[in-house]
């Protein structure tokens, strides 16, 4: 009887547990939405104080913790089958708390933060045009930033442990100029074990809520690495919007004092703002182009290259669920929120 009695309490528990858990969960959502200010404060208040437990304590491994959870998460949820195979009312009390966990981890480190105030002032988005002489003119600058840090068979990217140094430096260094940016960057991650599944998802770095950590795609190539660090850097800040984290990661790359991060800005610059230059107009873009140094011009083509070999059907599916899952979150530009960084580096350049 004792054995029974104790298996009736473990289940209440946990089904209490569970359901506190949730019930959390969706009043956090609920706050976000409808309580106006809510968000803001919560971001800027109490969010930071799990950047500072649960982000230090994942800080702690060397390696990324959320990609050894999706690794191991499997095999423990069928461990828990095999054991439990006579009694499956007690491994779908276990999954029902996991999830009810993992749903209540991303609503606090991560939910809440897409309703935050924008990082960039609200009236610079009613303003969204440019035109073809502005975007010519940018690309043009771009390149001469690049012939100042330059490429080529004496240049190399630093190594990841370096990059990720660097990263943290950068975001600290843009924190002294925007208060909101500051204090403490739990170090960013390579992914070691599923950075192959990544590159075929078209995913070359993703914040992980639940343990509150920056995880970057260690089979891209060097340009990529310190943009791609510094934005997901930027969401350990409660910035969700992805436009704004291109933003953020941007700005911290192009002020940095590391010359690979400056040059890895710029490329990512000439790269967005040259592929709308081409959609607005292709003969323009040909005339600019030819002002982009040739290491520089090498280097974009082969991301380009890294990327298209990739390119499977998985990748797309991901880009419509993504699409969804930011629409869902408030972004209703989807997936071409990413490319609001174009508009913001343009705004940044005619008025700094």
């Amino acid at each position: 009887m004792g054995s029974v009695k104790r298996e009736r309490i473990e289940y209440r528990a946990g089904i209490v547990i569970a359901a506190v858990l949730l019930g959390v969960s969706v009043l956090l959502f609920v706050m976000a939405r409808c309580v106006p200010g809510f968000a803001e404060w919560y971001s800027s208040s109490v969010y930071p104080v799990l950047v500072n437990t649960v982000g230090r304590l994942s800080g702690v491994f060397p390696f990324s913790v959320s990609e050894a959870l999706c690794v191991l998460l499997p095999f423990i949820l069928i461990a828990d089958i095999l054991i439990n195979r006579r009694h499956l009312g007690r491994f779908f009390r276990h999954l029902f708390i996991i999830v009810s966990l993992l749903v209540f981890l991303y609503a606090a480190n991560c939910g809440v933060n897409y309703y935050r105030e924008p990082f960039v002032d609200p009236e610079v988005y009613s303003q969204d045009s440019f035109t073809v002489d502005q975007l010519a003119d940018f690309c043009e600058y771009a390149s001469k930033q690049l012939e100042d840090n330059p490429g080529g068979e004496n240049f190399a990217y630093p190594n990841p442990a370096a990059i990720r140094e660097s990263a943290v430096s950068a975001m600290e260094k843009l924190g002294l100029e925007y208060g909101s940016l500051s204090g403490y960057y739990p170090q960013p991650k390579k992914m070691a074990l599923i950075s192959g599944f990544f590159s075929g998802m078209g995913v070359s770095g993703i914040y992980s809520p639940f343990t509150i950590e920056a995880n970057v795609n260690g089979e891209m190539p060097g340009m990529e690495n310190p943009f791609t660090t510094c934005h997901e850097l930027s969401h350990l800040k409660g910035y969700m919007n992805e436009g704004e984290a291109n933003y953020i990661g941007w700005l911290a790359c192009v002020g940095s004092e590391d010359p690979a991060f400056r040059r890895s800005g710029w490329l990512i610059a000439w790269s967005y703002a040259g592929s709308e230059l081409r959609r607005a107009d292709p003969e323009r873009y040909s005339e600019v182009l030819q002002s982009l140094p040739k290491d520089a011009a090498d280097e974009l083509n082969e991301n380009y290259e890294f990327w298209a070999s990739h390119e499977t059907k998985a990748a797309e599916v991901q880009d419509k669920v993504n699409d969804a899952y930011l629409k869902s979150n408030g972004q209703t530009e989807g997936i071409a929120s990413y490319n609001k960084l174009t508009y913001l580096m343009l705004m940044w350049f005619y008025n700094d």
